[in-house]
């Protein structure tokens, strides 16, 4: 496997989950492959979001076997919940709340990245991989033929050294390195305006405390599990924000929003602004009114949604969110991480043991657009323009997690082997699906259109607790909640119709269906 002429079977660009993954993947089963890891940075910060949902914990428990760091450093994840209002003067007593009655019966976790990222680079290293860290890596001449890709790495404080590989996998993250190096790069901003700030407070009262229960009762019906553990999202029209406990007692709180809808109340400073957000909420109040936020560690983007045209070239491979990243919504990025690490290393390591691999560099290249254009549509384009009705949120959330739990969960458990090496929803049946979840999010768009033009948008906000009574899992409970949320769906239509008109509300500006991918150009 070793290729002589060159220092490296495989340089991997970015040592964080995804690079780390990668090269650990590879050390495990070909121990002789010559590995090198180049790191920028001399300790990894926090990313946008922690949680993970199920097809990502079943990748980091069967495929990476990371369940013993997970149950020890991390919080087991007990779902998502939703928090609804009608007024910012609502008592949390009187709020409609969305989620799991009982906790998760499948591995999911509320990760601290940055524990985790240094836990994986440093098991990739005690396998055997080279690390340079910190050092940066410049003048990528990528081979258009059999000859090596060449690249200049200077070590921090260092002389610049020319290395020379056989394979790059660019796990750069949101940097994209070989994305816009290679003129493929592509920014969602005219369909997915989306921004985002975020902060860990500390000080935080949590919604199970004693604090909580004592002033608002009700938080102790209905309830079987904990919702401190879960992720918790305040709602509202055009935003929404996620509370994430961490395993050091601080939380990750953000909010993101869509920019035709909803901008955050103005402040001097990014963490004012997000703390003036969350007190607009009952939830925000209750649990942020004494919070000390850590003010270093706040970030912003302005536009969250991008994805590269192609992946994958002449030995080069882009993973994770080197390659794009859409919506933290359903925290659906380490499944994504997932699916194109096993991709990408079963590509590698074919290549690098004498294969003809072009299918799968082809193939690789019309599926992931295709992947990422297909669950965009069925999950997320426009989306933000109902967040804000509890009713309409109720039926995409059972539709949602259905679809999930019947397709990309069921699957990465029955036939794992094949499905981790595909891109999620691939094939026919996921057309199918996708199709399926696309529709029905375009009539909840219309839907939420209707009931601001009527005065009935959030008309549910207050007064119910809707929480399905099985778990989650791949199996016939999924096919309940399918059930589920095409009568709330099926009801929903029904109280639009039925309502009475009044004064036409403005439009809302809705983005252009996605357009037709372009042909993916040679590599």
């Amino acid at each position: 496997m070793n290729y002589p002429g060159t220092d490296y079977d495989l340089v991997v660009m970015g040592g964080a989950f995804s690079g780390a993954s990668a090269a650990l993947v590879l050390k495990r089963e070909h121990p002789e492959m010559r590995i090198l890891i180049v790191e920028r940075t001399v300790e990894f910060d926090r990313k946008v979001g922690e949680s993970t949902s199920e097809v990502a914990g079943c990748f980091l428990t069967r495929v990476l076997h990371q369940g013993a760091h997970l149950s020890a450093r991390h919080y087991q994840k007990h779902g998502l919940r939703m928090w609804f209002c009608k007024t910012p003067q609502d008592s949390v007593d009187d709020l409609t709340e969305i989620g799991p009655r009982y906790q998760s019966r499948l591995p999911t976790f509320q990760l601290d990245r940055a524990i985790l990222d240094e836990h994986l680079l440093q098991e990739a290293c005690d396998a055997g991989c080279e690390l340079m860290r910190p050092a940066t890596l410049r003048n990528i001449a990528l081979s258009e033929d059999e000859s090596p890709h060449t690249m200049e790495i200077t070590p921090q404080g260092g002389q610049p050294r020319t290395v020379t590989t056989r394979w790059l996998i660019d796990a750069s993250g949101k940097a994209a390195v070989l994305a816009k190096k290679l003129g493929v790069h592509r920014t969602m901003e005219s369909l997915h305006p989306t921004s985002s700030i975020w902060c860990r407070f500390r000080n935080v009262n949590g919604l199970d405390s004693y604090q909580s229960r004592k002033m608002h009762p009700k938080l102790m019906q209905n309830m079987r599990g904990l919702r401190t553990t879960a992720t918790n999202h305040l709602m509202g029209r055009g935003w929404w924000c996620w509370i994430i406990p961490l395993s050091d007692g601080s939380y990750s709180v953000g909010v993101t929003w869509d920019r035709r809808f909803y901008e955050p109340p103005q402040a001097p400073t990014l963490v004012g602004r997000l703390q003036a957000h969350l007190k607009t909420h009952p939830v925000g109040r209750l649990m942020f009114d004494e919070a000390v936020p850590d003010e270093d560690d706040t970030f912003y983007y302005k536009n969250l949604a991008y994805r590269a045209e192609r992946i994958a070239g002449n030995r080069w491979v882009m993973i994770g969110d080197a390659a794009g990243f859409m919506d933290p919504l359903y925290s659906h990025g380490l499944d994504y991480c997932g699916h194109m690490v096993c991709a990408a290393t079963d590509l590698v390591a074919r290549n690098l043991a004498g294969e003809n691999t072009q299918e799968t560099t082809d193939y690789l290249n019309m599926a992931y657009p295709r992947s990422w254009s297909l669950w965009f549509n069925a999950l997320y384009k426009d989306k933000y323009a109902y967040m804000g009705d509890a009713e309409l949120m109720n039926a995409t959330f059972l539709l949602d997690l259905a679809t999930y739990f019947i397709g990309p969960v069921r699957l990465v458990y029955a036939h794992p082997d094949y499905e981790w090496l595909r891109m999620p929803y691939d094939g026919p049946a996921g057309g199918v699906f996708g199709a399926f979840m696309a529709f029905y999010n375009r009539r909840f768009v219309h839907l939420a259109q209707e009931r601001l033009r009527k005065g009935i948008y959030g008309h549910k906000n207050n007064g119910h607790v809707w929480m399905p009574r099985q778990s989650f899992s791949p199996d016939t409970s999924a096919m309940r909640l399918l059930w589920e949320g095409l009568k709330v769906w099926f009801k929903a239509e029904v109280t639009t119709w039925l309502a009475s008109s009044r004064a036409t509300a403005p439009e809302m500006k809705m983005m252009p269906e996605t357009p037709p991918m372009p042909k993916p150009a040679e590599a």
